[in-house]
């Protein structure tokens, strides 16, 4: 490798890692991101004696690496337990959980980096002097800048089937017994960490039955019992609780048929999803198609290894309503990249001279540069919902009812000391987990807060596994407004805020009375709405019940 190619490396290397850390903190301390409640609320639950989710919408692997990292921190805040209690510690979950975000967030970049990492490990064996184009067109993924700064476990998934992809590649080459455990177990954690990693199972058969030595069949069992120890050992409680699992699943499944939708519209968006990986526009969608027809005449067998374990998934997703999402053909980027990779590397020996080769580099990764940079930007742009919480906590006397959205999707409020050992007695009685973060609400309450109510949702319009929604709105103060105002007046709120990120007449029509009558008799105290550059977020109306406060 040249000193050039060193030093574009290090530049390289420097701007993914400012894409990862800038705007890592992002609309904390409220929380704007739906999934990430789930999986901290679930890592610090588990501190509470039980390792056992109460729902299995996703594998445990994440929040058992969360709840480890926890307790670390833990030890550290509180001088191993001399200076702070447990309680104390669920008191500060309750009431400044900033850090603990942002500690899953970084977290989540760092192993994201390691990703890239172990990409370009597995590149290596392909062209071991050969630029690396796989990790570099990962490092420059948007979606995985994107996911990278959210306590989520989708960069745990790709790292592990980047992985992977290591040792499948060296299954393909000589079939050793060894490769096909290794790449086996990286598969099953990268499953507990993601389901949607099941698909990646295939790359690792073909890469078997295509290897050129004929490994003896029995070693595909094994590395195939190697993916189930993985998947078991990272979410025990799937085979320890089957029957609460299985229940999970089947309400996933269940989302399928909650309304009409198209598979060849599904399909549509899942190729063009493959195409623009590395970025919309970029070299790396065209690199595919090269990459392929070069493998194809030069290298059959890895050819299918690819196309083969990128056909699986897009057949798998596009019969899954959610499946089109970007973030959900994560498991497929490190195939895709390997096989772009093939592409590129043909196109930049093939251009004459330096420039041709820079305009190349530069055709494939800017526009993932691009789009990162466009994503950090928007993190760091003043919010919406935080102007609106500003505004409330200026006009909107404490104790007040306010009825809201779903937490992401409006301000961020805390509920007064009453309403939460309201909760906790409720949720208690059920036997919710949940009266455990309701007791640390009102032991450690400061004070103040607001009589906080959430609209009352449906499955369908949030799009969404029935069971989890029942599951979430339990232990939830949620009032059902279908039939208009009357529930809200009923239980006293005074302030209705409305969010194009929740609930609208066209999303929900089963609250169009609702929205009609609130219109009617509401009166539009205050509005926020994004500014294109200069903030983002949701556009809320802020709406009046009853007698006008003062100073409003």
């Amino acid at each position: 490798m040249s000193r050039s190619t060193r030093w574009w490396l290090l530049a390289a290397a420097a701007a993914v890692v400012a894409l990862r850390v800038a705007g890592l903190n992002w609309g904390l301390p409220a929380l704007y991101n739906s999934d990430e409640p789930h999986f901290v609320g679930l890592a610090v639950s588990f501190g509470g004696g039980s390792l056992r989710p109460v729902y299995f919408k996703y594998p445990t692997l994440w929040p058992y690496l969360l709840f480890f990292v926890y307790g670390l921190y833990f030890a550290a805040w509180s001088g191993l337990g001399l200076l702070h209690t447990a309680a104390d510690f669920a008191g500060l979950f309750a009431w400044h959980a900033a850090n603990f975000y942002l500690i899953g967030r970084v977290l989540s970049a760092l192993i994201g980096l390691a990703a890239v990492l172990a990409l370009a490990k597995a590149e290596g064996q392909l062209r071991p002097r050969g630029a690396p184009w796989a990790a570099l067109l990962l490092a420059f993924c948007p979606m995985l800048n994107e996911v990278s700064h959210a306590a989520r476990p989708d960069c745990l998934m790709v790292f592990f089937v980047c992985c992977a992809w290591l040792f499948i590649l060296r299954i393909y080459r000589d079939g050793g017994r060894r490769w096909h455990w290794l790449g086996g177990l990286c598969l099953g954690l990268a499953m507990s960490s993601q389901y949607t990693a099941v698909f990646v199972c295939a790359a690792a058969a073909l890469a078997h039955l295509l290897c050129p030595a004929r490994p003896p069949r029995r070693r595909l069992f094994e590395g195939m019992l190697a993916v189930g120890v993985g998947f078991l050992g990272g979410s025990p409680f799937i085979a320890l609780d089957f029957p609460n699992f299985w229940a999970s699943m089947r309400d996933l499944f269940d989302l399928a048929a909650l309304e009409p939708w198209s598979r060849l519209d599904n399909f549509r968006r899942l190729l063009g999803n493959a195409w623009s990986f590395a970025g919309v526009w970029s070299l790396a969608g065209p690199a595919l198609i090269i990459g392929a027809v070069r493998l194809l005449s030069r290298d059959r067998g890895l050819a299918w290894i690819y196309i083969g374990t990128a056909a699986l998934y897009a057949a798998a997703l596009g019969s899954n309503p959610d499946g089109s999402g970007s973030r959900y053909l994560l498991g497929a980027f490190p195939g895709l990249a390997l096989l772009a990779a093939e592409g590129l590397d043909w196109l930049g020996q093939a251009a004459p001279g330096p420039w041709p080769r820079t305009a190349v580099v530069a055709a494939a990764l800017v526009p993932g540069l691009a789009a990162g940079a466009a994503f950090d930007r928007q993190a760091l742009l003043p919010d919406t919902r935080r102007q609106a919480t500003r505004w409330i906590e200026a006009h909107v006397p404490p104790g007040s009812a306010v009825l809201l959205d779903l937490p992401h999707a409006g301000p961020d409020l805390p509920m007064t000391k009453a309403q939460a050992l309201e909760l906790f007695a409720r949720t208690s009685a059920a036997g919710s987990a949940r009266s455990r973060f309701y007791r640390a609400l009102a032991d450690y309450h400061p004070g103040g807060g607001w009589r906080i109510y959430r609209v009352k949702r449906s499955a369908r319009d949030m799009r969404s596994s029935p069971r989890h929604v029942g599951l979430a709105q339990a232990d939830a103060a949620t009032l059902d407004v279908e039939g208009g105002l009357a529930g809200a007046l009923a239980a006293g709120v005074e302030f209705v805020v409305i969010s194009d990120y929740g609930a609208t007449p066209e999303r929900a029509p089963q609250l169009a009375g609702f929205f009609s009558e609130l219109e009617r008799r509401g009166q539009a105290a205050a509005s926020f709405a994004p500014e294109p550059g200069r903030s983002v977020g949701p556009r809320l109306t802020i709406y009046r019940l009853g007698k006008k406060q003062p100073g409003i």
